[in-house]
Order: structure tokens, then sequence, then C-alpha cells
């Protein structure tokens, strides 16, 4: 992998040449535009490295992606970069690892992402994503927009008034979003290990100082503290009842679920992550728990109709480059309609991350993050697992369309 990554650093150069060319064009077969509408035959005209207009498709193109369906580079909102095998192939806790060799697996985690066609991600994370985050923004290497936390919120950082003095460090030190854990891991049992109060601190002195909140959280107890106390997004969810999904609803609260990726890669991996921290089997048993209540819980929201579900999947290590996965769980096991996954996974997400003026969309304004897939995902939902086109800010990384 670091060979492939090589080569498509000695690439970019070119690529992005040609991103400068005005204009660009781009024949879709079939446009989703990410708010739920579709086009057929559209010609999509750049502007460096933004989208200048959609109109009908007429003249010659620069990429002619007629035989496949064009989206939204599509936006992830809950990964871990960082997140690896060691070189023995188990999870990582290498303490012997050196900052630079846990970059470089960083840096080609980000690589798969953006070749599955995830053009932005959200990294809840590590102090490291920052210089991840910073050589991606400079086009030193080829990877998603990356957003970060920088670490997380909780019940050990302290009483109300220092955890209002670490979101003031956090947001200084540069992060994009504060993490909070809520509750406990899902291998511990899942139960809020956070304050009523501790919560009302972070959340609260976030919204001063304009920072977003997401919230690892499971059950009623502990969702209802949580958006109780202003928080803006929920990680994993999995348990709570119809109170909590009036009250997500009620405070227009992102819901990022994760119902078959996470669990299928750690039963897959299990031998990698057995016997490290709360990796047992004890553990793996209260997973597939989760993982069951999970898919009754999220059938259940959907048909609450009112939350807004964005689109996640916890990428931990072995699952970097498979994040369009998720999207078939969503569809095939929890009944979610596939231009909703879709709409979840672009302009909905990039709306929780404060972005929807600049992503999400395929639309005059916006950045020319483009990803199109062999087949039609609406008709298919499997289709996403082919990804032949990926464009980020006007530059195209990947380019096999026939």
């Amino acid at each position: 992998m670091r060979k492939g990554l090589a080569a498509a650093c000695v690439a970019l150069t070119a690529v992005t040449v040609l991103a400068q060319e005005t204009p660009i064009t781009i024949r879709a077969g079939r446009l989703v535009d990410g708010t739920g509408a579709i086009r057929e035959n559209a010609r999509i005209t750049l502007d460096g490295s933004q989208i200048a207009r959609v109109d009908r498709l007429r003249g010659a193109v620069t990429y002619d992606l007629s035989d496949a369906t064009v989206m939204p580079g599509l936006i992830d909102t809950h990964v871990h970069l960082t997140a690896h095998f060691d070189a023995d192939g188990r999870n990582h806790s290498d303490p012997d690892e050196t900052p630079e060799q846990a970059i470089l697996f960083a840096a080609e985690n980000a690589y798969r992402t953006l070749m599955a066609g995830f053009t932005t991600v959200q990294s809840l994370g590590s102090p490291m994503d920052r210089y991840l985050r910073d050589a991606i923004g400079r086009g030193s290497l080829p990877g998603p927009r990356v957003l970060t936390s920088l670490g997380a919120v909780n019940a050990r950082t302290g009483e109300p008034d220092e955890i209002r003095a670490y979101v003031r460090r956090l947001a200084e030190s540069g992060a994009d979003v504060v993490k909070i854990f809520a509750s406990a891991s899902i291998r511990e049992g899942g139960a809020q290990v956070m304050s009523d109060e501790q919560l009302r601190a972070v959340c609260g002195e976030a919204n001063r100082i304009g920072l977003r909140t997401v919230a690892h959280a499971y059950g009623t107890e502990s969702l209802t503290a949580t958006i109780e106390a202003g928080c803006g997004g929920i990680e994993h969810g999995t348990r709570y009842d119809d109170a909590v999904l009036d009250l997500m609803a009620e405070r227009g609260t992102y819901l990022d679920p994760h119902i078959g990726l996470l669990w299928a890669n750690y039963a897959e991996h299990k031998d990698a992550f057995l016997g490290r921290g709360n990796y047992t089997e004890e553990g793996f048993a209260l997973m597939e728990d989760a993982r069951v209540t999970g898919i009754q819980t999220f059938r259940r929201t959907l048909r609450h109709g009112g939350v807004k579900v964005v689109y996640g999947t916890d990428a931990v290590a072995g699952a970097h480059g498979r994040n369009a996965e998720e999207f078939i769980y969503r569809v095939r096991d929890g009944g979610q309609d596939p231009m909703d996954a879709i709409i979840s996974a672009t302009s909905r997400a990039a709306e929780s991350l404060g972005l929807a003026d600049r992503i999400g969309t395929i639309g005059p304004g916006h950045e020319a993050d483009l990803v199109a897939v062999a087949g039609n995902p609406i008709n298919d939902i499997t289709a996403v697992r082919d990804v032949v086109f990926v464009m980020k800010g006007g530059v195209v990384y990947k380019n096999e369309a026939p």
C-alpha cells in the first residue's frame, strides 16, 4: 500500500495541472445530486475547484461518465484514521511505534478511504489527525478532507470548570469538533458515565465558542442527558425509547448510528482484536447484542421520520476503504430507502458538519467533489462498491470509467 500511496502522490502533480484547466466538463449518464434529485445525461462544468453549473448535455466533455452514476463526494462523519493493525496483524498497541510510523498508517487509511469515494471524513480521533488534515489540505498527500476532534472529553477530564477549560484548549489547538464519551464502551455495557453537570459543561462551553459537539452515547438515559445538555450529535445510540426519538426530532439532533460495517469488521478480524483491552469474549457478546438491537432501533427511528440520520461507520482497523459497506447494511438490513441513505452521506452529512454551503451537493458554488459508481445505486445499493471515478476539489484521483 505504501507503494500505491507513493504512486498516487506522483500522479497528483499531473491531475492538479488538469484540474487547473478551464472549463473542465463532465458527462454524467445519471446524476444524483445529493438532495434527492436525479438527472439523466447531465453536464457538470467546473471553475477551478468549484462547480460552475449543471445543465443538459451538449458538446464534447473532458470526462465521459455516461455509463456511470455521478454523486457528490461521499462523507463519513465518524472514522478513526490512526487506527490500524500492527506488523503482527493485531489491533495496534505497540508502545514502541514511532510517530513517523503511525502517521504512515494513517496516511494509508486516508488514501484507501478516498479511493472508496469518500472525499470528506470526520476523525474522532487522535491529536495526530491534525498533521494528516493539514498535509492533505496543502495538497501534499492524497486523501479526503479531514475534520478532527484531536481527542475526546470524558468523565475523567474533570469537574465542570476543568471541562470548560479543556474545551477552550481544544479550540485553540485547532479542533473542528468536540468528541464526548457520555457512555462507557458497548463492550463494558454502555451505561452513562458522564454526569449531567459534566455534559452541560462541555456542550454549553462548546456552543458558547462555536464548536460542534458529538457524543458517544448508548441508551435512553445517556441520550436524554446528552441531548438536553445541548449536544449537537449522537454517535451510536443503539437503544432508546420513543421519547428520545421525539426529543432528537424536536432539538434537531443529528444521529449517526452504526448498524453493520462496524460489527462485521470486528467479527471478521476477531483474532486481531481479542485480548487487547476490553476486546474480550464477553465484550464480543455485548457487541453482538448491540448489533441486533441497533438494527431494530434503526428501523424504529426511520419509521419515526423526524430524526436527522447521517452517515458514519466508526471505521477502525480493518474497515478503512470499506466505508461504503454501511450503505448496504442500512438498506438491506435496516430498511432505509437507498436515496435517503445517499442523502445521509451527502447533503445531510454536510449540514451536520456545518459545511452545507461547500460540500455534499452537486450544484453551482459547491466544491467539485464528485464520485461515480458503475451501475445505479438507487436500484441496487451494492453499486456503491464499484467506484470508478473520484474527484475532490476539482482534482481527479481515480478514473477507471470505461
